[in-house]
This record gives C-alpha cells, structure tokens and sequence, in this order.
C-alpha cells in the first residue's frame, strides 16, 4: 500500500504532461496535493484534475520542500536553476528531459535507482530509445548487437498541442484549395515528410537523434553499440512508427527473434499477416511489432517494424519507475 504523495508536474498544460497526470491517475501511487507547474505560466492558467479547476504555479518559486516527486515529461526543457533548486528541497525529481544521469527503465537497469537516489534525479529515456531498450535487453545478452539502425516517422504530438492543431488547421486548408502556411517546423507538416525532429547540430544530426544513440548505448551498457539514426516528422498527430534494422553478432531467424522478444512487458509481437500501424497503437499502452525478417543474403542481419504511441509510453515508464521509488526508497 502506497502512503499519500504530494506531487509537482512541470508543463502540466502540455500534451506530454497530460498523458504523464493520466498516467498517474491509472497507476497504484495515492496522490495527495498535485502542483501543476509552468516556468513561464499564463495568467490565471489553469488546468482540470480530478473535476476540480487548479492554479497552475509558477516553477521559478514554488516551494519543491511542498512536493515528495517532481515530474518532468518526456522532451521538456528544464532551467538548470529549477532542476537544482528541486533537488536542493529534498524533492525526488523524475526527469524525462535532457539528463546528465544514465537513463533508467523498469526490468532494464532498476540497480542505477538506489545511487540516483542520493542524487535525487532519476532520468527517463525521452527519445525513441525509450520504446527500444527494453525490447532489444534480451537480444543483447543472448545474442548480441552490433549496430542498431534506426528511421524513426514521428508523430507531431511530440511536439506538443500546438504542432497538433498547426497540422490541423495546414490539412483544412489544403483541402479546401488554400495554401498552407508553417511555423513551428521548417516545411508544412501535412501531406509531407520532413527529415528533421529538433535542432540540427554542428555535425548534420539533430539532437533527437544524438539522443536516441546516447541513450540506447547507456541503457544497454554498451559504449561501443553503433547507432544510426534518422528522425522524420511525419504528417500523423499521435503515434510513431519505426523501422529498425539490426547487425548481430551471429545469424538468428525471424522466428527465434520473436520468441525473445515475445515475453517483454507491453510488447506485442504480431502474426506475419498483421501489420504495426499507429491506427492501432495511438492511444494503446503495447507497443506493436511486426515485419519481422531475416536478411536472405545476410543470416545475422534482422529488421523489423514498430508502432508505439511514444508519448503514452514515456509516461508509463516515468510512473513505473516512481511506483519503485516509492515502494523501495522514499517515504512520502
């Protein structure tokens, strides 16, 4: 039984931080006072929870001694300054944002909890990493992975509410014969892809991508794993889908692969004549696997395609790992 935790929760406005407060909702964990937080809220924001209407606080002073467990969802931006200042007051801060701590997932690499802990951050993989790692643990240590290789077709909620109603308001327009116009991205989202999610980086990658081989190298514990990865924005508004290729360490089949994986938490392996699709997965807590193949020419090499709704997972793997926190590190 679960004693009554006081939480706080930065972007609470945001897509991220609503699927993150409804994932908290479901889980096993007794909410006591909920601080919805901004670092620059508007005036008299507020935000429904549990019928009730509720303030939406400013990050830069709220008192974190006031919370037990600070969330930061899955792609937030943190000011270093709050971040420090919650970890000062004592607060557990579970970070889904750019970390400077290994990243941590349930039945992955739970041992790192008990030092991060003293240093009261807990960091949660925010790229694509996240709907991988856990699937490709098993493959690792039985197997082993050469490189991974990775296009990963993103959906616009991760961008956040406004990247879902720019996409909108740009699939109107077009059908209706009008010309549509972007902002939040660098071409038009509808009817297009665009090979770029975040901020291009000096060397031609964007930090999403640099993200997601930092944090499947850290969560596999593997430094010498070679990640290729390949962000797209796609024209879908919730759910994303990848094609993932693998170079292993000796031949396997397809089938073999699958009866690996199969029995990973919230991983679905579906029948060869099922298709992974996001019309499915959007929404769902599974993440969706299929077209899994052997290379014919090449028996060590493996792809396969995923369908996951990446916000929905981030969050369940942020309150997955406060439930243990919880139950085998705090008081509340």
């Amino acid at each position: 039984m679960y004693q009554t935790c006081d939480i706080a929760l930065l972007d609470a406005a945001s897509l991220t931080g609503e699927s993150l407060l409804k994932s908290l909702e479901e889980s096993v964990i007794e909410m006591g006072v909920f601080y919805p937080l901004s670092a620059e809220p508007e005036e008299e924001e507020v935000i429904e929870f549990q019928g009730d209407e509720i303030d939406v606080l400013n990050a830069t002073t709220f008192n974190f001694a006031d919370a037990t467990l600070f969330f930061v969802p899955a792609g937030s931006k943190i000011d270093p300054e709050i971040l420090n200042r919650a970890r000062d007051a004592g607060c557990m801060v579970i970070n889904g944002g750019v970390s400077e701590v290994s990243p941590v997932l349930p039945g992955l690499n739970e041992h790192l909890l008990a030092e991060q802990v003293e240093q009261r951050e807990v960091a949660i993989p925010f790229s694509v990493a996240g709907l991988l790692l856990k699937l490709l643990k098993p493959v690792h240590e039985s197997i082993g992975i050469d490189s991974v290789t990775i296009v990963a077709s993103l959906s616009v909620s991760s961008a956040g509410k406004k990247a879902v109603e720019e996409l909108r308001n740009q699939t109107i327009d077009l059908l209706s014969g009008k010309p549509a116009s972007a902002e939040l991205f660098p071409k038009r989202s509808a009817f297009n892809l665009i090979p770029q999610v975040g901020d291009l980086e000096v060397n031609g990658s964007t930090n999403s991508e640099i993200a997601i081989a930092r944090e499947l190298m850290a969560g596999l514990d593997c430094e010498d794993l070679r990640v290729s990865a390949t962000c797209i924005t796609a024209p879908v508004f919730f759910g994303d889908s990848l094609a993932v290729h693998l170079d292993l360490d000796k031949p396997v089949e397809s089938a073999t692969f699958a009866r690996i994986i199969v029995e990973t938490d919230n991983v679905e392996v579906l029948p060869p004549e099922e298709l992974p699709t996001i019309e499915t997965a959007a929404g769902q807590e599974k993440i969706q696997v299929g077209r899994i193949r052997q290379n014919p020419l090449h028996a060590d090499q493996l792809s396969f395609w995923i369908a996951a709704d990446g916000v929905r997972c981030n969050a369940n793997n942020a309150v997955a790992v406060a439930e243990i926190l919880l139950k085998d590190f705090l008081k509340c």
